[in-house]
């Protein structure tokens, strides 16, 4: 059993995923550090070196590597619903969260990260702005057709997306479910 955020880059997925894991006391999973620790590099590195279309094979294997795990929190990368495939293999392995999360606030915070050599590559030369406006055009039916829940991040701090995620969880039953997972694995050591 898994709760599985995604949403488009910079959202806040993996601090969001942070918190929830810790609240609810089971792992936290980032796929981009599974793709990182696979590649032996970067994200921004294995990018530029070996193409999207080689991050993207990396970004399938992850996904499908989180069906070995059990309960666990995932922050995905933006474009991990691009395929049909990565979404039935994210449909299947637990509950989608999607963070929607305003443009203002995505642009300004991968701005914030271009300072950081190390992270995010951009997807294309072309200005930040346009770019993620058209990619958001594409992705945000994606998310929203794969989507359990949608939890609307404007103007909220990473803990309060979090108490409404786990909130959210908690009304439809999937604190309980996680909680009674947690206790049978618990018995069996």
């Amino acid at each position: 059993m898994k709760v599985i955020l995604i949403g488009y880059r910079a959202t806040g997925k993996s601090t969001v995923g942070k918190l929830l894991s810790q609240k609810m006391s089971i792992p936290f999973v980032d796929t981009d550090q599974l793709i990182e620790a696979a590649a032996g590099m970067p994200i921004k590195a294995l990018v530029a070196r070996q193409g999207w279309e080689t991050f993207r094979e990396k970004e399938t294997e992850a996904i499908a590597s989180l069906g070995d795990m059990n309960l666990c929190v995932v922050a995905t990368g933006g474009g991990a619903i691009l395929s049909e495939a990565n979404r039935d293999l994210l449909k299947n392995a637990g509950t989608l969260i999607y963070l929607k999360t305003p443009l203002h606030d995505i642009v300004g915070r991968l701005k914030r990260d271009a300072q950081d050599a190390q992270i995010r590559p951009q997807l294309t030369s072309g200005d930040l702005v346009e770019e993620t406006m058209a990619v958001l055009k594409e992705r945000i039916p994606l998310y929203e057709s794969v989507a359990d829940f949608t939890v609307d991040t404007d103007g909220k701090s990473s803990m309060r997306v979090n108490d409404e995620i786990y909130q959210q969880l908690l009304e439809a039953g999937i604190v309980a479910d996680i909680n009674k997972a947690k206790k049978k694995l618990k018995n069996k050591i």
